[in-house]
């Protein structure tokens, strides 16, 4: 099983120490410093007879490390600029690296071959020139503690026609048709098929566990990216919404106990409105029941006035006639105006009973004395007959033409 990683000029460091498996990275778990003895570096050299070939080789302490890249860096941005290029981007891929797992199958014996093979067909497919070495790895141990298969990194920098270009270098072909190359390339060095292609189920649940972290990646991205920004705007819109909603109902309860407290004070004024409306329309009353009688007698009094001016013009037979109309309307007048006047007394002493002696407002009360007709018949001749006397010797005077 093979698969490649790409980096950044960030991460170089850290990984090629990981590589060359310097102090730094030993504190690891899944790796036992007894089992050191199984690692080994694999590089190109020239042998005997001047063939350039694949084995194990003594690297420096060291190395290959960040400097290594960036001696490579500074070629491509010389030769760039001699070509009138831009530079290498900051953010572009400077290495890459093919991790390849010694298959189950390989026969005993056969292990360094397949790690050596395995790095020569790497070096032909990006370039001797780009390659870093190859660090096999037979230190690591699983949870349990057991060895874990050895495998093999071979970091390399993509460069491609002078410039860093991954994408070109390694398309999405490339690793598609990698295990089948490597694979049959493989089987004709050791006479057997390696099993480098993952079968039908262990490639589906690669695939689905590819799939898997691809998706929670995306839902994780998502998640930062937009749907907790978006809970943290709408909880910052809500919760300004409710402060909002509270300033306004504290407003409009202010603004109701304002309303109430004004119309509490109209309905009081309103109240002293309709008592004062009350009182004025008593006295209106009491003025029109006054201007009532004072019409009536009025009235009453106009055949009287009209007597007296008769009895003026009158003769002296007339005269006792028209004295007797005065007479019977002063005594029709009188009596009445004594009956008010008895009425307005009883009320009186009614009243003053009622204040003085409660219980005998409930007595059976005495009616009283009237004044009669006969009263005021006796009144009006004694009248009539000492108007008479007082006017006995006064001369007649005529009226015609103003001579006595």
């Amino acid at each position: 099983m093979a698969h490649i990683q790409k980096y950044k000029a960030s991460s170089v460091g850290h990984m090629l120490a990981h590589y060359r498996r310097d102090k730094s990275s030993l504190g690891r778990e899944n790796i036992d410093p007894k089992r050191s003895d199984a690692n080994m570096v694999l590089g190109h050299y020239k042998n005997k007879d001047g063939k350039l070939v694949v084995g194990k080789v003594r690297t420096r302490e060291g190395e290959p490390n960040w400097a290594t890249v960036e001696r490579r860096i500074e070629r491509v941005n010389e030769e760039a600029k001699a070509a009138g290029k831009r530079a290498t981007r900051k953010d572009a891929v400077v290495m890459a690296d093919v991790v390849v797992t010694l298959p189950e199958n390989v026969r005993r014996g056969d292990e360094g071959k397949f790690f050596r093979m395995t790095y020569w067909y790497l070096s032909k497919k990006f370039g001797i020139e780009n390659m870093m070495g190859g660090f096999v790895h037979g230190d690591e141990v699983l949870k349990d503690g057991t060895p874990a298969r050895a495998h093999m990194h071979v970091p390399f920098t993509p460069i491609l026609d002078g410039r860093f270009n991954y994408k070109q270098m390694c398309p999405r072909t490339f690793y598609r048709s990698m295990h089948k190359e490597l694979g049959d390339y493989l089987e004709r060095a050791l006479g057997y098929r390696p099993e480098i292609e993952l079968g039908e189920e262990t490639r589906a649940r690669r695939v689905y566990a590819d799939k898997s972290a691809d998706i929670e990646k995306v839902r994780k991205s998502v998640d930062d990216g937009i749907v907790k920004p978006a809970e943290q705007k709408a909880a910052q819109v809500v919760g300004e919404a409710e402060q909002r909603a509270a300033e306004t109902l504290r407003a409009a309860e202010e603004r109701a106990a304002e309303l109430d407290a004004a119309i509490k004070g109209k309905e009081e004024e309103l109240a002293s409105l309709e008592a004062k409306a009350i009182g004025e329309s008593d006295r209106l009353e009491c003025l029109r029941q006054r201007a009532d009688g004072v019409a009536r007698d009025v009235e009453e009094l106009r055949p009287i006035v009209a007597d007296v001016r008769r009895f003026e013009d009158a003769g002296r037979g007339e005269r006792r006639q028209v004295l007797d109309s005065i007479a019977a309307g002063c005594d029709g007048l009188a009596g009445r105006v004594r009956a008010a006047v008895a009425g307005i007394r009883l009320k009186v002493e009614e009243l003053r009973s009622r204040i003085s002696h409660p219980l005998e407002y409930l007595m059976p009360k005495p009616k009283a004395e009237r004044y009669g007709i006969d009263d005021m018949k006796r009144d009006a001749t004694r009248a009539a007959a000492a108007w008479n006397r007082s006017h006995a010797h006064t001369q007649p005077y005529s009226r015609s033409r103003g001579v006595r």
